[in-house]
């Protein structure tokens, strides 16, 4: 088997929290996020879910094809 390539483990976290969070904007019917009363912008419940569930599917897929650093 062909040796994979080592991802520092920021850069990981990066990778799959933006291939997860494209994956919720690009699947979403509505806007994904909302703005609570002080101004902070966060996902809905439903897109929420949704992004948890990408991360999880994006880091298997992930470690198919790389290896996740130590922090």
């Amino acid at each position: 088997m062909k040796e994979k390539i080592v991802i520092p483990a920021e850069q990981w976290v990066e990778l799959y929290s933006e291939l997860s969070a494209w994956h919720v904007a690009k699947s979403a019917l509505d806007n994904p996020t909302e703005i609570d009363d002080f101004g902070n912008e966060s996902y809905t419940e439903e897109a929420q879910a949704k992004f948890e569930d990408a991360a999880g599917d994006v880091e298997n897929i992930l470690e198919s094809f790389f290896e996740k650093g130590d922090l």
